[in-house]
């Protein structure tokens, strides 16, 4: 259904179009734009499936045509006729070996073909799959067994005077279609180049460069390495099911050639001009990171404070330790084919560095929270391991990966192998402004500079320490650390490796040279798929999106200034003007005190329990504390808190019950009953030995009657005594005390939900942890409101 036409372009924020304030989407893309909002009528295309069921029986039939001949028994090409199935003769000769017809499976032209014919049309095809008609049925075939020879060396067409047949006539060529014999015939002539060259210019990729018997397509290489990219398939995956493409009959078909086409795959991933590839030449560089010389305004050194980050560089340092390395090669027998020039830096410098510094891996005192990158960094990896892992450092604001900013890590993350690869990406690829993100940024950064000063100049050079670098650690992170560290590291959360997980079982395997070259022809594909992203982002899928968000952030800041604005307005101008020179002061020197980190620690119940415990044993100390052999008075006012919870939590398990419970249910509610109900005896006793009032009033509401279900028995503390019963003060203080930790018990939870929470199902376990809360303030609240004694 034809759409109507466009509107006019009206103005965005007051502005007109016509003068550039917003630009119109380019007109190719106006009619995808515009189908995303128009209702689609249902059609029946979009259920294919039911239509197709009524062509059924017409598609079995086509594809049981193509089993036999659809044209007459005659060569297409001589027009000489043959033998049928039936042993008639059309027109023509005998029916010998030489009169059999064949049929191409690559080609679309589906006539009959004569010995003589087919492989004349196949000189410039010498891979394609043929079949042989047998008067019954079509079997397949080789052109190689049809006396096809492939002569190289030579343009198509001319004859060489002195021809070198490929070893025992046995050469395999790989193909997308499967493993395929071919007769080669190799030039010999006087001005002739090496075979293997030969092979290469003829778009064939040799296995070895002397005597080679196995060669792939430059497609078949080409198709790895995109289905490598995209679904991460193995090179022995990929192999086998070319095997089943030459044979899916399980018989076998050629010597397994495994091994050497491994070699070929690796190989044909470098790119031309090997000299010429110094380090970091053959990486996909970020086009949106600032790059000096490129992509920079020729003042941007000079431009003032407030617009310097906009020339920032944002970076990230991680590790993946999926990535690991079995010991199944050494360097001798796998090197590496790259030596530096993409991601992975080089590795004979990298294990000299390793070597003269190994005395810089002694393990520091942690003055934040034990982190597991940090306490595990010396037991990652076992048994038969080479490497325990990769790092790197990578562009976070893009999530593209960095030149020479690739290494293996041979024991966890170690200090020296990412101070090694820091300063390898930012040696010749950077700015001079750094945003630097870390897991462990707060730990890496306190001793970075005592480690600097024992790098060689070669690594580290004096325009390291000249740069000006902030350290961050990444919001999925930043909340394991101290408050602190969670004011002056804040940072936001992001990704990275997972794109490279799916491949580390293939990796694994593999010796040192070929999994740093997999790695690095990954990282390049990584890349290069951001950039080519980056079109579809901006102009094909997003434009009204990316719009959006414009106008979205254009009013939040309106929004956000009008609040600091009010807030401003609220206080006196002085102290503004106080706050104001305080965080100008602070943001040009983060060594001053920061305004932004709170001075006073929130309340909460286990700070409570904390200054609780603390006291009574310092009033265990001086002698002044009611003294129990088993309890503290603190901790028994908090027990009973405990129980009093628990009650709550039995009370909302019967009330969920059905109407007519399993006996499995209520076995499990008459044991959480029993085993509260031995706890609060328990409890009772210690708390008439603390309080000996209590006994006395307990006995008194006994003998009157009350409920004896554990769910509803009252515990009698402090704030559920009579007035008239006299006990110390300092269970009332207990209790008051533990009470206010309760109440801001919600508070937190709220706090640590929208900060911390993402995606589903945190979130439900969030809502119910508060829910469970609150049902804990009706029960208290419900009691302390339905007793006389307590609202008068």
């Amino acid at each position: 259904m034809p759409l109507p036409p466009p509107e006019q372009p009206t103005a965005v924020h007051g502005h007109d179009d016509s003068a550039g304030a917003t630009a119109d989407p380019p007109a190719e893309f106006v009619h995808q734009i515009s189908m995303d909002d128009v209702p689609q009528k249902r059609l029946a295309g979009d259920i294919p499936l039911l239509t197709w069921l009524q062509e059924r029986n017409t598609y079995v039939q086509e594809l049981l045509c193509l089993k036999a001949p659809t044209h007459s028994l005659t060569c297409a090409c001589c027009q000489e006729e043959h033998e049928d199935h039936c042993g008639q003769h059309h027109k023509g000769l005998p029916s010998d070996s030489d009169s059999d017809l064949y049929q191409c499976v690559q080609c679309s032209d589906d006539h009959l073909f004569c010995q003589s014919c087919i492989v004349a049309h196949h000189m410039a095809s010498p891979f394609h799959q043929v079949e042989h008609y047998n008067t019954s049925f079509f079997k397949h075939c080789m052109l190689q067994s049809l006396e096809l020879q492939l002569q190289l060396g030579h343009l198509f067409g001319e004859q060489c005077i002195k021809l070198s047949t490929a070893y025992a006539d046995t050469f395999i060529v790989i193909t997308s279609h499967g493993l395929m014999p071919v007769s080669i015939d190799f030039c010999d002539c006087a001005k002739a180049v090496a075979h293997d060259v030969q092979l290469l210019r003829s778009q064939l990729f040799p296995a070895t460069v002397l005597t080679s018997r196995t060669a792939a397509t430059f497609e078949v290489l080409r198709l790895f390495q995109m289905m490598s990219f995209n679904s991460k398939v193995s090179g022995y995956e990929f192999y086998q099911s070319l095997v089943r493409l030459t044979n899916n009959l399980g018989e076998p078909v050629l010597v397994s050639h495994y091994n050497k086409g491994w070699l070929k795959i690796l190989t044909f991933h470098h790119r031309t001009g090997i000299s010429g590839a110094s380090d970091s030449k053959c990486a996909v560089l970020c086009p949106a990171c600032p790059h000096p010389g490129k992509n920079l305004p020729p003042d941007w050194e000079q431009a003032d404070k407030l617009k310097r980050w906009i020339y920032a560089l944002f970076l990230a340092i991680n590790a993946n330790f999926r990535l690991k390395r079995l010991s199944a090669s050494n360097d001798a027998r796998d090197p590496n084919l790259n030596q530096g020039s993409a991601y992975f830096v080089k590795e004979a410098r990298y294990k000299d560095f390793l070597c003269q510094n190994c005395c810089n891996n002694s393990e520091e005192t942690s003055t934040c929270n034990n982190y597991d990158a940090v306490k595990s960094a010396s037991i990652r990896g076992g048994k038969g391991t080479t490497a325990s892992g990769v790092g790197m450092i990578e562009c976070s604001r893009h999530d593209m990966k960095r030149p020479v900013s690739v290494g293996d890590l041979q024991q966890g993350e170690q200090y020296v192998n990412m101070d090694y690869l820091y300063f390898s990406s930012i040696k010749n690829h950077s700015p001079s402004t750094l945003v630097i993100s870390y897991d462990i940024a707060c730990q890496w950064l306190r001793n970075l500079q005592w480690r600097l000063a024992s790098y060689p100049s070669s690594l580290a050079s004096s325009k390291s320490q000249e740069l000006s670098v902030q350290y961050l650690v990444p919001k999925f992170h930043l909340y394991a650390h101290r408050t602190h560290c969670q004011i002056n590291y804040s940072f936001n959360l992001m990704p990275g490796w997972v794109a490279m997980n799916p491949i580390a079982s293939s990796t694994k395997e593999m010796g040192l040279g070929s999994q740093q070259d997999t790695l690095d022809d990954h990282f390049s594909d990584y890349n290069w798929c951001k950039i080519i992203s980056l079109h579809t982002l901006l102009y094909i899928k997003s434009y009204n999106t990316m719009l959006k968000k414009v106008q979205e952030a254009m009013d939040m800041q309106s929004e956000h200034i009008g609040h600091f604005l009010a807030l401003s307005e609220s206080l006196l101008l002085a102290t503004v003007a106080t706050f104001a020179m305080l965080i100008q002061a602070w943001e040009a020197d983060p060594s001053k005190d920061n305004l932004y980190e709170a001075k006073i620690e929130a309340l909460s119940a286990a700070k409570v329990r904390l200054q609780l415990a603390q006291e009574d044993a310092a009033a265990t100390t001086t002698g002044t504390s009611l003294i129990n052999e088993t309890i503290t008075p603190s901790v028994m006012i908090s027990q009973g808190l405990n129980l009093e919870e628990h009650q709550v939590h039995l009370k909302v398990e019967i009330k969920a019950l059905p109407a007519s419970p399993t006996k499995t249910q209520m076995t499990q509610i008459t044991d959480r009953c029993t085993h509260l109900m031995c706890c609060i005896v328990a409890w009772q006793t210690t708390q008439e030995v603390l309080i000996p009032a209590v006994a006395l009033y307990r006995w008194h509401v006994s003998t009157a009657g009350t409920a004896t279900s554990p769910k509803d028995i009252d515990l009698m503390l402090p704030s559920g005594l009579l007035p008239d019963i006299h006990i110390d003060t300092s269970f009332y203080d207990y209790e008051w005390c533990l009470r206010c930790g309760q109440l801001l018990i919600v508070s937190l939870m709220y706090q640590s939900k929208d900060h911390l929470v993402r995606s589903q199902q945190p979130n439900t376990w969030s809502a119910t942890l508060i829910n469970n809360i609150q049902v804990r303030i009706k029960f208290v609240s419900g009691r302390y409101c339905s007793d006389p004694k307590r609202v008068s």
